[in-house]
């Protein structure tokens, strides 16, 4: 007996809510019971990719079976919002995906999308989202029908959606609109987008990305023809609102207290950009994404940003020697920022720090808490080898080295440098290392991670078991020709003799092996000279998945026994070391 078909139908329907919208379209098949919940189903969504195979179809738009195609899409939508509407049944939501289809063709049917949205409004519909193919001339024009939709709680408009002038002349009804989403859509005034925003009183999340500006300089362009990115915003009265994402606008004001998280990109904008939230004393979190003069605007705007949290810079212009304060302040990250030098760092409760990118700059922290912890990213290029020291060693003070942990990117570029490397008998310690890259060449293995090794001290050291970092094959078996490398090294003002790291010609060796060759004698640093930290090794021990591996044979199955394809969850193998 069939027990769920009995359920009340707001359980059914709560359960197609939780698949996917194609499986919970396929339920309606399976017998009248199930075929009258999916038609009594508040929630209509509809893909074009789920109607148009695009590989199996002609080129050209016009022919029939797009056409064919395009009308199973147009009787899907058209019946089930017809027998929702006819029986007075509530539209929660209507999410319309026609992404894969030509702008010309959905504008010759755009009264088909005009009747489906009037439908949604006189069935109260919450949930609104609308995704439809980018065009530079054809532009789907939303109704004005949509002015009356009360209970509309989100509004997703995507793609090539045009906003009329005339909305300007209505009054909008959007009291309970809480989310609002508009990405590359045309505006035909500078002033409807304001004006639209700011009849949503009590929207919460706000999303404004690549929106156009409709600028014709002769009657007759078509709409996108001589669009330009929107270039100033100002918003007013918006209480409720608590998160702002703006990507290509160069002036923003936003009048809203309560914000609390805020996000801006300016990629594509121009000049310096413009930044007024009027009042920044509860915003949290901050992410600036391609900024230019972002230090000036940080320098300016930081002090009035007490509780700020979270502070993202990303490939933000900023002066070579910048400072970073905040009281609150307890997440940092800065990525791929030009030009930086020093890096000047204020935050007493920070607990993570997190620096990517080519240069080195020195990094110094004023006061830091004892649960901080620092993550660098470094991508290795042809520059002195000598570099990844002296950037740990800029870390100030030294104990935050504790806490480091180092992510190497494609060091292989220095090999040919590599001979010349200078360094000291005692490398600074620290938390970690993930080497994020092995060479295909076997060759390169053994003097990268002698350099990298040279250079400091980590207690544990990862590999990435993704078979695009090939590093398989440098844990299990490696075959070595003979090669040697020298450096020379200071210790106590005193010039000391070389450090030579040698390999053993034509032997197998895993890098097990090569941590635990003291053991054996055969310890890479030069016997005249001071002991490297490798005569010290005491202990190695391996990890997968919290299982620790007793012995090399153990790894070596289990590697085998790994699959080759790409994982989704990217796992490691780390070695953990002690002296």
């Amino acid at each position: 007996m069939d027990r769920i078909s009995v359920l009340p139908k707001t359980i059914l329907h709560d359960i197609l809510g939780r698949l996917p919208d194609k499986d919970a379209a396929k339920t309606s098949v399976l017998s009248k019971s199930w075929s009258e919940t999916w038609f009594s189903f508040p929630v209509v969504a509809a893909w074009s990719k789920d109607f148009f195979n695009l590989p199996e179809l002609p080129l050209s738009p016009e022919d029939p079976l797009w056409l064919s195609k395009l009308d199973i899409f147009i009787e899907y939508v058209s019946k089930r919002l017809r027998r929702l509407h006819d029986q007075g049944l509530a539209v929660k939501e209507l999410k319309l995906c026609m992404e894969d289809t030509c702008a010309s063709m959905l504008v010759s049917q755009s009264h088909h999308i005009d009747k489906w949205i009037q439908m949604a409004s006189e069935s109260g519909v919450e949930v609104l989202q609308l995704y439809l193919t980018r065009s530079n001339d054809k532009f789907y024009n939303l109704p004005l029908c949509l002015a009356e939709a009360k209970s509309l709680t989100k509004l997703v408009l995507n793609g090539g959606i045009r906003l009329d002038p005339a909305f300007l002349n209505h009054s909008l009804k959007f009291f309970s609109v809480r989310t609002l989403f508009f990405c590359g859509i045309l505006v035909g005034d500078e002033r409807v987008m304001e004006h639209f925003i700011s009849h949503c009183p009590l929207v919460e999340n706000l999303t404004l990305i690549l929106c156009l500006l409709y600028k014709p300089s002769s009657v007759g362009d078509p709409p996108g023809s001589r669009a330009d990115y929107v270039k100033s915003l100002s918003l007013h009265g918006l209480q409720k609102l608590k998160q702002v994402e703006v990507q290509g606008i160069g002036e923003v004001y936003i009048d809203a207290q309560n914000i609390e998280k805020l996000f801006y990109n300016g990629a594509i904008v121009d000049t310096s950009f413009k930044l007024n939230l009027g009042s920044y004393k509860n915003l949290r979190w901050l992410s600036l994404w391609f900024v230019k003069r972002a230090d000036m605007w940080l320098l300016e705007q930081l002090p009035k940003i007490p509780f700020l949290e979270s502070l993202i810079l990303n490939h933000c212009s900023l002066c070579e020697r910048t400072n970073i304060s905040g009281p609150q302040l307890k997440f940092l990250k800065l990525t791929n920022c030009p030009n930086l030098k020093e890096i000047n760092i204020d935050a007493p409760n920070l607990l993570s720090c997190e620096y990517s990118g080519k240069d080195e700059p020195v990094i110094s922290f004023r006061e830091i808490s004892n649960q901080l912890e620092v993550n660098a990213h470094i991508l290795m290029t042809r520059q002195p080898v000598d570099r990844l020291r002296q950037f740990i060693q800029n870390i100030e003070p030294q104990e935050v080295l504790t806490s480091l942990s180092l992510f190497i990117f494609h060091p292989y570029s220095i090999i040919e440098s590599l001979g010349t490397l200078p360094c000291s008998s005692s490398p600074p310690s620290i938390k970690h290392m993930q080497l994020c890259s092995v060479s295909h060449r076997q060759t390169q293995y053994f003097p990268v991670l002698s350099w990298l090794l040279s250079s400091c001290f980590p207690e544990t050291i990862s590999f990435s078991l993704d078979c695009n970092f090939n590093t398989r094959a440098f844990m299990v078996r490696v075959s070595f020709v003979e090669r040697s490398i020298s450096s020379s090294y200071q210790h106590k003002e005193k010039v000391m003799e070389p450090l030579t790291l040698s390999v053993i010609s034509q032997k197998q060796q895993y890098f097990y092996e090569m941590l635990m060759c003291s053991k054996k004698g055969e310890c890479h640093c030069y016997s005249r000279g001071p002991e490297c930290w490798w005569h010290g090794l005491k202990v190695v021990k391996i990890t997968h998945l919290e299982r620790t591996y007793a012995n090399i044979e153990d790894l070596k199955a289990m590697l085998n026994a790994l699959p080759l394809s790409d994982n989704s969850k990217e796992e490691f193998i780390t070695f953990t070391l002690e002296l």
